[in-house]
């Protein structure tokens, strides 16, 4: 594997995070290992973005960011929208060995299929699983709310300062956080179940609060074991490090749901110790 310098990574990333182009994965990159085929899948505001770019730093990986996102074509108007083109399993396949022909990973979200397709996927004994999933899932459910208000998905495409795309936030409805939060949480463990009849050497499972909040040792050695579970050689931490600090890629905090008119009942109502608090 040839070993990447500090210089072409800062030219991937760009001053503060990775290029559009870059996101969208590059369409038969040489170096690209054939053998490998990884579905890394999780849900919104769980750090999968910043995983994703870990992932994409390694040269024997193409992995295709989020084909069956809704926005897909919007971002690139060259992309394929195969949303519309997957209605069963056999249509799901047919689309799925296309992106194998050019990228050997993809990444999905919990909700972009239908609950059928997502097993289907999960269940495919030709692809190694990464699955990443938040315990605290008040906190992610709020953040999706937050970003679809203000348009901020990642850090590392603001072109303001952060409070600025705060500042005009909206209550949510309490209804409303506490029903996503019981289906999401449903839904998650839907899947974990599924994911769980695989073998340990075919999947691997992390936990944002565990992976992103711990020590720099042990964020290294759970990202070595995603290495280890698809073969190929270990990138240095110096490479992928920026990705693994909060600070740096993370949007929300105690200081930002306090930009919500209705943050306090939020917490009040809708915060337990099984799916998170608000404010924990």
């Amino acid at each position: 594997m040839a070993k990447k310098t500090l210089k072409d990574i800062l030219s991937v990333r760009g001053d503060s995070g990775c290029t559009k182009e870059r996101a969208q994965g590059d369409h038969g990159r040489f170096d690209m290992d054939p053998n490998i085929r990884v579905i890394f899948f999780a849900h919104p505001r769980s750090g999968s973005s910043s995983l994703y770019q870990i992932l994409q730093l390694h040269p024997e990986l193409n992995i295709l960011e989020e084909p069956f996102n809704e926005n897909f074509t919007r971002w690139n108007i060259s992309n394929k929208n195969y949303r519309e083109l997957i209605y069963d399993i056999p249509s799901l396949d047919v689309q799925v060995a296309e992106i194998f022909t050019n990228f050997n990973g993809i990444k999905v979200l919990d909700y972009q299929l239908p609950d059928d397709l997502t097993i289907h996927m999960l269940k495919r004994l030709d692809c190694k699983i990464i699955f990443l999933r938040r315990r605290n899932l008040l906190q992610s459910v709020v953040s999706v709310l937050i970003a679809e208000q203000t348009h901020l998905w990642k850090k590392w495409e603001m072109t303001k300062p952060l409070e600025e795309y705060y500042q005009d936030l909206q209550p949510l409805d309490i209804q409303d956080v506490q029903q996503r939060v019981t289906d999401l949480k449903h839904r998650l463990d839907v899947f974990e179940s599924f994911i769980d009849t695989r073998s340990k050497d075919e999947v691997i499972k992390l936990t944002y609060e565990d992976f992103f909040f711990s020590e720099a040792s042990q964020q290294k050695l759970q990202i070595d074991a995603i290495w280890k579970l698809l073969k190929i050689a270990a990138l240095e931490l110096e490479y992928y490090q920026y990705y693994l600090q909060p600070e740096a890629v993370k949007i929300n905090s105690a200081t930002t749901y306090a930009f919500l008119p209705n943050a306090t009942e939020i917490q009040e109502y809708c915060g337990n110790d099984v799916t998170g608090w608000l404010y924990d």
